[in-house]
């Protein structure tokens, strides 16, 4: 996979959530709360996760240009989703962690309702990035900057490539959480 324009851009993000969707719901119950260790993430966890961080991305693409340029100015990288995967990776090998404001809260309940709440919440979260992303040029995604707690100021671009890779990133997280005993 290798994104770039805004509608290979939504095409990703609508194929990472549908994979997400796919995955998770096929998964017993039980294994959708399972945590592989204390301190581990279970596939509801990075589920959760992936909502919050959602949201805060199409928020910041519902923001008005004009503000967006006035509160973080132009980018200053112009990465590829390679690159923008790439430094996403050695921040994480450089010890970076999520903030807690998108670290996941445990389900109060571990049931079918509450596995299809969650999923209906990151469903909903990733369309409203794709709904966000489409009032977009191509040309404004490489002119507008946004923040990102370990990436710095990004182009909404590489805030995108991030979003597409990101979700695959807890997909594979999630996986490895099923595979430990």
């Amino acid at each position: 996979m290798n994104p770039h324009t805004r509608d290979e851009i939504l095409s990703a993000l609508l194929a990472a959530q549908d994979t997400w969707v796919g995955a998770a719901s096929s998964l017993p119950v039980a294994d959708f709360f399972r945590a592989p260790a204390p301190g581990r993430w279970s596939p509801a966890e990075h589920l959760a996760h992936l909502a919050l961080t959602h949201r805060q991305v199409a928020l910041g693409l519902r923001l008005p240009r004009p503000a967006l340029r006035l509160l973080f100015g132009a980018p200053v990288t112009a990465r590829t989703y390679e690159g923008v995967r790439t430094a996403y990776q050695a921040q994480l090998a450089a010890g970076g962690r999520s903030p807690a404001r998108y670290v996941p809260r445990p389900a109060a309940a571990q049931d079918a309702a509450t596995r299809d709440a969650q999923l209906a919440a990151y469903v909903a979260a990733a369309t409203r990035v794709r709904a966000a992303l489409a009032g977009w040029s191509d040309a404004a995604l490489d002119r507008c900057a946004l923040p990102h707690d370990l990436l710095g100021r990004v182009s909404a671009r590489e805030l995108l490539f991030f979003t597409v890779y990101h979700d695959h990133h807890h997909l594979r997280g999630a996986h490895a959480a099923l595979e430990t005993p």
